[in-house]
């Protein structure tokens, strides 16, 4: 969702209209900022977006709060793979439960938003099976890490729905 706010950004600069996505992505951004007290994005985005145009990176890392890698996120992110997850995917999901935010010592997202239907779908419709190995996962962690949940994963426009 972050990727297409920004393209958003570039594209009205650039007197080009946005496109749909975008301009879904950037709604749901709007809105989710209304209801909630932090927005997170991963390590990984907010080093993209320091290496990015600053008049239309600054804003969003302005907004958003970047998650650290807490213990066992990648063991995590491994076992999403096997559900049919790529990689990139699967660490933006094991950050929903596994990813730190420094600032408050909290881990763990209540849900991820994206643009990506295929990964929405896929996560929700396998989520039995993925609680499950969840579950069968964190039994066997440190005590503090056993309330740790899996997160929702929904659409900008399933977001959208709830304006």
């Amino acid at each position: 969702m972050i990727r297409r706010v920004y393209e958003r950004h570039v594209r009205l600069a650039l007197s080009r209209p946005p496109t749909v996505l975008q301009v879904e992505a950037a709604n749901s951004y709007a809105y989710i900022a209304t209801i909630t007290n932090h927005l997170y994005i991963t390590e990984q985005t907010s080093n993209i977006l320091k290496r990015r145009t600053p008049i239309f990176a600054a804003p969003i890392l302005a907004d958003t709060r970047p998650l650290k890698k807490a213990r066992y996120l990648r063991r995590w992110a491994r076992r999403l793979t096997e559900f049919g997850f790529s990689s990139e995917d699967a660490i933006v999901l094991a950050y929903g439960s596994f990813g730190l935010d420094v600032e408050s010592q909290t881990v763990g997202l209540d849900a991820i938003i994206t643009t990506d239907i295929r990964l929405a779908d896929r996560y929700n419709q396998r989520n039995p099976e993925i609680n499950n190995r969840f579950n069968d996962m964190i039994t066997n962690l440190p005590e503090a890490y056993r309330q740790i949940k899996l997160p929702q994963v929904l659409t900008t426009a399933t977001v959208l729905t709830f304006v």
